[in-house]
């Protein structure tokens, strides 16, 4: 399966952030896709990464900037 950017933004938005084995799950990719496409858009200012300091693991969530892009990307179609 593939995943395009518009789909991971929404994705984040709708569940209120993820971590990267969700994502992989989400789009039956491997972890290391599922956790490059966070890191891209992390990158990007699209998403924020923290430390859930519970589970030792890093949690993404969109960020303004991409909650604009998204609906940019939804307006395009």
């Amino acid at each position: 399966l593939t995943m395009s950017k518009d789909e991971l933004l929404e994705y984040l938005d709708e569940t209120g952030g993820a971590e990267a084995a969700q994502v992989a799950a989400r789009f039956g990719l491997d972890y290391a896709a599922g956790a490059m496409a966070l890191l891209r858009l992390t990158r990007q200012g699209l998403a924020h990464r923290a430390l859930d300091p519970s589970r030792g693991l890093l949690w993404y969530q969109i960020t303004t900037r991409g909650v604009e892009r998204l609906a940019y990307l939804r307006s395009e179609n």
